[in-house]
């Protein structure tokens, strides 16, 4: 089976990480983000078709160096088309029944499952979904049964027609393509689901985890959700003997720790920590932190520097900022 990956937008919502990296590259866990996906595929996934606008070359070049289970082909798409028209984009490369996933998700998903449930609904599409406490950001379902017989996108507070939100995991029969125009921008969500509702459309649910990666509280839920799925660790490459760690948190080789680092902190190569306190929170490689800097619910870009005394919350801060000594950022976001 053929995967479409929808991996082509601007990630605006994690700059200025993404002003010089696509977003389908923003590390996590050490690694780019998109691989988080790629790792978790069974065999039934033989051939993965990357649709990417933003930063193509990026993403060519990575995985043109990259050695992967399934065969991946990255796609360019010269206008952004939504993701609706990225699917429309590359029709002419899929046949028969094939998956769609949001390029910014982390779970614990299982396509064998999904594929058995969708050929059993006998649907033109299938929808993967997920129960949250605030649905009003995501595209929400109303069921009868598995069938889907609402589906709206991000409804006003309260308004929700339940808490099952669109989990970013697809399959269609070609048939979908009839719904897609072709030659313009056009949304799954907005445009083509509602379509396809009177056709037979239906959610499919699962347990383990899920949350996409594409705000920063959803990046750090993210982090947090694999650290606890067991991929937490301590190179034997680091310093931390000084420190006081407080699992969970990965901490890579290279790193030197005085200070509290944790829970759910993942720093990169070589980053240097004082006697500072930082939870919640991802430093990239090569983060230097000062004494007496407190760091929460943010993320540090490559090769910054925290000046002693910052108080950092719930902010973003770019590839080789300086962040002047005492300084106080609280829901920031600093690039260049």
């Amino acid at each position: 089976m053929q995967l479409v990956i929808i991996a082509g937008g601007f990630g605006t919502r994690l700059r200025p990480l993404t002003l010089h990296r696509p977003k389908a590259l923003v590390p996590l866990l050490n690694r780019p983000q998109i691989l988080h996906v790629l790792e978790r595929l069974p065999p039934l996934i033989d051939q993965v078709i990357l649709a990417v606008n933003y930063m193509y070359d990026h993403v060519r070049d990575f995985f043109a160096a990259q050695e992967i289970g399934p065969e991946v082909v990255v796609v360019n798409e010269p206008e952004p088309l939504g993701t609706g028209g990225a699917v429309k984009n590359v029709q002419d490369r899929l046949s028969g029944t094939f998956a769609v996933a949001n390029g910014d998700v982390v779970d614990s998903f299982d396509y064998a499952a999904f594929s058995t449930f969708h050929r059993k609904s006998g649907g033109i599409g299938s929808i993967a979904v997920w129960p949250v406490d605030d649905p009003s950001a995501f595209g929400v379902v109303a069921l009868e049964g598995d069938r889907i017989a609402h589906f709206v996108e991000k409804p006003p507070k309260g308004e929700a027609p339940s808490n099952l939100v669109n989990a970013g995991h697809y399959l269609f029969e070609p048939e979908v393509f009839d719904f897609i125009e072709a030659g313009r921008a056009v949304s799954l969500e907005r445009e083509v689901f509602p379509k396809l509702v009177p056709r037979a459309l239906f959610a499919y649910r699962w347990k383990g985890f899920w949350s996409d990666a594409g705000t920063l509280p959803m990046y750090l839920h993210a982090q947090r959700l694999l650290l606890e799925a067991g991929q937490a660790s301590v190179s034997r490459d680091a310093e931390t003997s000084r420190g006081d760690l407080r699992p969970p948190v990965l901490v890579a080789p290279g790193c030197f720790v005085e200070g509290l680092v944790g829970p759910s902190v993942v720093l990169g190569r070589g980053c240097k920590i004082g006697r500072a306190s930082i939870r919640n929170a991802t430093l990239l490689d090569g983060v230097s932190v000062d004494d007496k800097v407190e760091i929460d619910s943010s993320i540090v870009g490559e090769g910054a520097a925290v000046g002693e005394g910052s108080h950092i919350r719930e902010s973003i801060i770019g590839d080789g900022i300086q962040v002047a000594p005492h300084s106080r950022l609280v829901g920031a976001r600093v690039g260049s």
